[in-house]
Formats: structure tokens, sequence, C-alpha cells
């Protein structure tokens, strides 16, 4: 009888040890959760330079996800509060003196950065020294920063971009706007021709066929929708120009867009 219990004890204590070990077997392998070494910590982060002799001051903001820089804006402002993306006569000045397009420009260097993952090894763009110079020092000023508080209510402060496609007739929409103290301080919306690089905004013709078939036209719809966000604060409730459907709903869906930088 001692042997026989002996025995069922034994055999029990074999299936407890074997099924413990299949279990351990069978588990996935722990990931390692420590962030790489090396990697930037997650969060937003917002850098202004100096105003250069002119008056135009460079500003960058940077969005990091998972340990990778995802989005990068970058653009100039004055004390007027305009900005170098949406100024037809600086454009146009500037690519007569580089033979570059600055919005093209920015966006080489933008991809540069999120490429490389280094401010200091963002590729030169040609035509653009002095730009590249400003856009890889306020880059890396602003990387060394910690990333700005997540936010429950509010915006993130700093400069967002947004852009759609080219639509049939050749214009892509794109918009811009500034975050102060949680607050959108500014917004800047235009369209740009594929062919002529010309700003919907800025072209006499244009403007002057659409007003004769609308009441708006986007150079008159234009800062109404900006006076609209800036009192609702929320693109969503942003009153509609009438006689500009199309402009609204695209400024409302960049304003949207860029006001989510982890979308």
């Amino acid at each position: 009888m001692n042997k026989r219990l002996i025995f069922i004890l034994f055999t029990v204590v074999l299936l407890v040890a074997f099924s413990a070990c299949a279990r351990k077997e069978t588990q996935p392998p722990q990931q390692d959760q420590t962030p790489q070494e090396g990697a930037i910590k997650d969060g937003v982060y917002f850098q202004e330079g100096e105003a250069d002799e002119r008056g135009w001051k460079p500003m960058i903001t940077i969005i990091v996800n998972n340990g990778k820089i995802v989005k990068a804006h970058y653009d100039e402002i004055n004390q007027e509060n305009n900005l170098k993306g949406f100024d037809q006569e600086y454009l146009d000045d500037w690519k007569d003196k580089s033979g570059t397009n600055l919005l093209t420009a920015e966006k080489k260097l933008v991809d540069s950065l999120i490429e490389k993952q280094d401010p200091e090894q963002v590729d030169s763009v040609t035509g653009a020294t002095s730009t590249t110079g400003k856009f890889k020092d306020l880059a890396a000023k602003a990387l060394k920063n910690n990333p700005q508080d997540k936010k429950s209510s509010g915006y993130y402060n700093g400069l967002f971009k947004a852009e759609l496609d080219f639509d049939e007739r050749g214009w892509k929409p794109y918009a811009a706007v500034i975050v102060r103290n949680e607050k959108i301080a500014g917004a800047y919306y235009d369209e740009v021709n594929k062919d002529t690089e010309k700003l919907k905004s800025y072209d006499d013709d244009y403007n002057q066929q659409w007003q004769e078939k609308s009441v708006e036209n986007l150079r008159s719809a234009r800062p109404k929708l900006i006076d609209s966000l800036l009192e609702k604060q929320k693109p969503g409730e942003v009153d509609a120009v009438t006689g500009a459907t199309s402009t609204t709903s695209k400024f409302k869906e960049l304003m949207q867009k860029a006001l989510t930088p982890f979308s």
C-alpha cells in the first residue's frame, strides 16, 4: 500500500513538472521594452531662432514617435507675421536668386531629416545653402530640449503644416498654423499650381474668374476662414464662407490635420 501511494505521488510530481515546463516553452519570449540607446524621447519639439538682418525668424517643429523623427515643419516668419512659404513675392525673389523653389527646398530638408534621423547628416539643398544651415542648426537645438508635456487639452506649441494632393486642375492646397500658449495664434492657407508654382491667392486671372462665378474667391474667403478659426479655436467649428464651400472644406481639413501631430 505504501509503495502504491509513493508511486502515485511520484507520478503526480512528474506531471506537474512536465506541465510547468510545457507552459514555459510555449510562452512567447519577453520583448525588451528598454528604449534603444540613442533613441529620441517621444514628443513634440519646438525651437525658434534669431531674426536675421531682414527680420525673418526661423522656426521648426519636430515630432518624434517610437523614438523616431516622423514629421518636421520649418518656415521663417517676419514682424508682420508673414511666412516665407506663403509669400508669393518672396517666393519669386528667392527663386530668381537661387534657381530653386523654396517650397521644394524645405520639403527636401524635412525628408532628409526623417531619413537620416540626425540634423548633422541632413543633405544640403543646392541653391539653399543658408536655409539648409539654419534648418540643421535649429533642428539640432530643438532636439536638445525636452519635449513638450503631453496635452490633455489645448494644443502643442509650435509651427504645424499640412498639405493635400494636387487636384485635377493642378492645384495643391497647403496650410500652416502657429500655436502659442496652447492656443492658435496664426493660420495660413493657399494653393500652389503644379506647372507655374504660383499661389492661387496671387493669381489675378484665376481670382477674377472665380469671383465672376461665385460671391467669394480664395483671396477674399481666406481671411474670413482664418478669423473664424482664431475665434473658435477648433477647425471643425469654423464658419463656412458662402460661395466658397470647397475652399472652406479644404481649409478645415488641413487645419485639423496640422493640429493633430501624431496622426
